[in-house]
């Protein structure tokens, strides 16, 4: 998986190979991840809580757990009576999901295979009943498992199989980044008595290049959340995820500056018991904290906004060729044109004050900036290969002079 640094930045696990990423199945060898994940309350007690309350279903079936780690959604199944259940893990960590099963007296129910489950094979072309897995990634799809789970389930789920989780969605909501701004920006301005100011453009460059994973809180949220996609694991097939587009309409619910959009993931587990309420695991500011937090993609400059403005986005998430595993989000304001009736009144860019005319005028400036700081450099880079060229050109003259005064001699 990437690993977030200090600040929040994700790294690459690094250069994909036969379509996963080369360190991909090595980074969950450390053991710290499946500690965190582990002790991620939330999560684990949400598929704790899926086989618990439906235990009768799953009395005498077969499960399969892709991706299955330290094997404790295995476990899970084993004891409401599951028959045999199948963990696959790529990882070395299989070896010790072997010795956990063990230890734990499972090792009649629960056989761990260790390869991708795209390697697997079952005996007797055997079909499984249920099919697990704690797949997700951050903003649901980057470092995800999805297109294993759906290699798996076309292959190895029952007809009439289920599929836990069930169902993902992907949200984003504008949000003012106060926190984090605060301890990330702010923090340069006195950094024991001294003005560290100075900084402040590296440190803003770089997140506003990168998604930033933070802690978002609600009160932090400028308008509601947006449904950017809703992904069927009984039904989705790849096509469906490797590309997506979407339009929001924002409305914002308060006055404030809105720095970025905030994305995080809901994933349901359907009741197989009419009794039993639908299960949810969700990873949005207005729930208890995961591990997957939420992912902030920050904009190029503030914008100060007023209760009632609204903007129109363009959400795209694609699936990055070399590295499945990986996926390339962006956020877009979309042209005035798209937004206004009255598109004549709204030149580019426009002083009127609208939140979006505000952005766009903001983004306009910056690649101007930007532009003309290129253009100053292309000059200055001219200037000195003008220079170095009549240096050149001097110091040759001077040569052929020398030689001359040789041959006169």
């Amino acid at each position: 998986m990437d690993k977030v640094d200090p600040a929040g930045y994700m790294t690459d696990t690094g250069t994909a190979v036969n379509g996963h990423p080369k360190n991909y199945f090595a980074s969950y060898e450390d053991l710290s991840i499946h500690e965190l994940m582990l002790k991620d309350f939330p999560r684990t007690q949400a598929y704790k809580k899926f086989f618990e309350e439906n235990a009768p279903y799953f009395k005498d079936k077969v499960v399969l757990d892709v991706g299955a780690g330290t094997g404790v959604l295995s476990l899970f199944a084993a004891s409401v009576g599951a028959k045999k259940v199948y963990a696959v893990e790529a990882s070395k960590m299989s070896e010790l999901c072997k010795e956990i099963v063990n230890c734990n007296g499972f090792e009649d129910r629960v056989e761990v295979f260790s390869c991708p489950v795209e390697e697997l094979s079952l005996p007797e072309n055997t079909k499984v009943d249920v099919l697990v897995s704690e797949w997700m990634g951050f903003y649901l799809l980057h470092e995800a498992m999805l297109d294993s789970v759906i290699y798996a389930r076309d292959k190895f789920l029952a007809s009439d199989g289920i599929m836990a989780p069930s169902k993902a969605t992907l949200y984003v909501a504008p949000t003012d980044m106060d926190l984090y701004h605060s301890s990330h920006v702010e923090f340069w301005k006195n950094v024991y008595g001294f003005d560290f100011s100075s900084v402040i453009p590296s440190v803003t460059q770089k997140f506003q290049k990168e998604p930033v994973i933070s802690e978002i809180q609600s009160t932090e949220l400028l308008a509601s959340a947006q449904k950017v996609v809703e992904v069927d694991l009984k039904t989705v097939v790849l096509t469906d995820v490797q590309k997506i587009s979407q339009k929001l309409d924002i409305k914002m619910d308060k006055s404030g500056i809105l720095r970025g959009f905030a994305s995080w993931f809901d994933v349901e587990f359907s009741p197989l018991d009419s009794s039993v309420t639908c299960g949810l695991l969700s990873t949005s500011p207005n729930s208890p904290q995961t591990h997957w937090k939420q992912t902030v993609f920050v904009l190029p400059e503030e914008i100060p906004i007023d209760t009632g403005d609204e903007i129109s986005t363009l959400v795209e998430l694609s699936q990055d060729e070399s590295n499945k595993r990986h996926y390339n989000i962006s956020i877009e304001l979309l042209d005035v044109d798209d937004d206004y009736s009255d598109e004549d009144d709204h030149p580019v860019p426009c002083d009127c004050g609208a939140a979006r005319c505000r952005l766009i005028k903001k983004v306009m400036d910056t690649y101007d900036e930007e532009h003309r700081e290129l253009e100053a450099e292309a000059d200055s880079v001219n200037v000195e290969a003008e220079t170095e060229a009549v240096r050149v050109m001097d110091s040759e003259m001077s040569l052929e002079s020398s030689d001359l005064e040789v041959i006169d001699q």
